[in-house]
């Protein structure tokens, strides 16, 4: 951090000609390119869902499971200050929100060619994958605007639109003669991709040279994500409800200062 600078100036501006002294420029219009890590969690587990064995009348038993590991936040915003204290925000940014997939066997009943073994171990070995593109805009509030050192908090509302489901499910297997087949396993016929996105931040920018800012935040990205409720029927369809997640965003930012108001003589 650069608090030794700091006290250095403050005590070079404390020592100087009392009768001239000026205060800090504050900046009004700020352009924020920025990157950081997100929060992952658990998603939804089916401890008993039944798949027929191809070809028979019988049915093998898997777990299957899915979750949201953690990731990258990339993106840019602008903000405009209207007041001193009070600006508005727009914000463009991707969020990583990897889908990872689990598979384990309950029961397999006896198969020469262990198809299903064969899909469930295909799909635990999936990587993790999808991500989101979210834009929203707020409100954002900050202290000390013509400060060096400027704490701020933020709220915010937008759209969040994810590149995959979190609820489609499917697998790959060979046959006796090694052609491969894919094997759905849970089917989502109607994939949310567009949700409304909340959002809370807290942080603080801090001076690096004549118009640029160092800036850290902590957010809570509220998003709302598909999850299967319950065994899939033999078509796999199965029960879906949404649930609203709270991932939690640490990020580093770089402010180009492109409009500011000059400091006053007094």
């Amino acid at each position: 951090m650069r608090s030794f600078p700091f006290v250095a100036i403050a005590l070079t501006c404390a020592l100087s000609a009392p009768v001239a002294a000026q205060t800090g420029v504050q900046p009004s219009l700020v352009l924020t390119i920025f990157g950081g890590t997100i929060t992952g969690h658990t998603l939804w587990t089916v401890a008993k869902q039944p798949l027929t064995v191809l070809n028979t009348t019988q049915y093998d038993t898997l777990e299957l499971s899915r979750s949201v590991g953690s990731s990258l936040v990339l993106g840019a915003a602008a903000t405009y200050f209207l007041s001193p204290h009070v600006g508005l925000h727009l914000e463009l940014s991707y969020l990583g929100l990897p889908v990872e997939s689990g598979c384990a066997g309950a029961y397999y009943n006896p198969d020469a060619e262990n198809k299903n073994q064969q899909v469930c171990d295909d799909i635990r070995a999936q990587p993790a994958d999808g991500g989101a593109i979210t834009i929203f805009g707020g409100v954002t509030l900050r202290a000390a605007p013509r400060r060096a050192f400027s704490p701020y908090v933020r709220g915010s509302a937008g759209i969040v639109n994810q590149t995959r489901s979190t609820i489609d499910m499917a697998g790959a297997f060979a046959d006796g003669s090694g052609t491969v087949f894919e094997r759905q396993v849970i089917a989502d016929p109607t994939p949310r991709r567009t949700s409304v996105m909340l959002g809370a931040a807290a942080g603080f920018t801090s001076l690096l040279g004549p118009g640029y800012q160092f800036r850290l935040e902590v957010r809570d990205v509220s998003v709302a994500l598909d999850r299967l409720v319950g065994p899939a029927n033999g078509l796999g369809i199965g029960p879906v409800a949404a649930r609203r997640y709270h991932h939690i965003a640490l990020t580093l930012g770089l402010d180009v200062v492109l409009e500011r108001k000059r400091g006053r003589r007094y």
